[in-house]
């Protein structure tokens, strides 16, 4: 199947990126937390942060641009509707809260994508405040709309 490589890759660059995260001190909390809308990589703590983290994945010189390129407005709309959603479903207060929205852009080497070094090779960059809170717009709150 065409996609299948493309999906372990990118769960690979998920690995990568939460290990990353990990040795920097950052608790993982969750992967892959998914609402009816979106999904979120990885959340993670940092002290008293909350942080809500997109993982995206580029092979050198692709012309798509870096990772944070890859995270439009529409994505950061959908990322912070299911970080509402989240803090929602785990009673988090997030007006006294601190949260924050990265990117880990992890770049695979041109030619290495389903090498046995993959991993190793790549690079990482933690983009932190990648972008700011966008607030849902209707007047009821949005988890009882889904």
């Amino acid at each position: 199947m065409p996609g299948e490589n493309l999906r372990k890759t990118g769960r690979e660059m998920e690995d990568l990126a939460a290990e990353y995260l990990s040795s920097r001190g950052i608790r993982i909390l969750e992967r892959n937390f998914r609402s009816r809308e979106a999904e979120i990589d990885i959340i993670g703590q940092q002290e008293e942060t909350l942080l809500f983290i997109e993982v995206k994945a580029r092979k050198a010189g692709e012309k798509s641009g870096d990772g944070l390129e890859a995270v439009g407005s529409a994505k950061q709309k959908r990322i912070c509707r299911c970080a509402d959603f989240y803090m929602h479903e785990k009673g988090i207060d997030p007006f006294s809260t601190s949260i924050r929205f990265d990117v880990i852009a992890v770049t695979i080497p041109d030619g290495k994508e389903g090498s046995s070094s993959e991993k190793e090779d790549c690079s990482v960059r933690w983009i932190r405040n990648a972008f700011t809170y966008i607030s849902y717009s209707r007047a009821k709150p949005h988890w009882r709309v889904w």
